[in-house]
């Protein structure tokens, strides 16, 4: 398919899934939000954004969006950058289990993070902690638990 044609797609979908994101961000979708935002940032079309974000059917922000890639796309620099971008929202998200980030906990008592079966089912992460603190009373368990 053409670079246009699903980079219109993509934008429109982060662009809505940005506005739906309140609590949890998503690195990727907050970071490609404010780089596309950057795109029209003093231009004559500068609300585009706003209007796909409130109305992601908006055929005429759409056909606004599409008119501003065609020329943005002439500058070779940018199609590349625009191009990786497609290719890192065409990835699968990670499968993620037990991951705990950015929470301080304080716990008396035992910690245990993980299962007690694998399941056999793969994870790109799984039984994480990062950037927390966590202060336990007893044992702190990490991982697959054994029964």
């Amino acid at each position: 398919m053409e670079l246009i044609t699903l980079s219109i797609g993509y934008i429109v979908n982060t662009l809505a899934k940005n506005a739906e994101v309140q609590t949890a961000v998503d690195d990727f979708v907050s970071a490609s939000a404010k780089w596309i935002r950057s795109w029209f940032s003093g231009s004559d079309d500068e609300n585009v954004i706003d209007e796909l974000q409130e109305n992601p059917e908006s055929v005429e922000a759409k056909e606004t969006l599409k008119d501003n890639l065609q020329q943005m796309t002439r500058d070779e620099d940018f199609k590349e950058k625009l191009s990786k971008w497609v290719r890192e929202y065409e990835k699968p998200n990670p499968s993620l289990k037990n991951v705990l980030d950015s929470v301080e906990l304080e716990i008396q008592g035992n910690i245990n993070v993980g299962d007690k079966d694998g399941g056999g089912q793969q994870f790109d992460q799984k039984n994480v902690i990062r950037k927390s603190k966590i202060k336990g009373g007893g044992d702190f368990n990490l991982g697959d638990l054994s029964s």
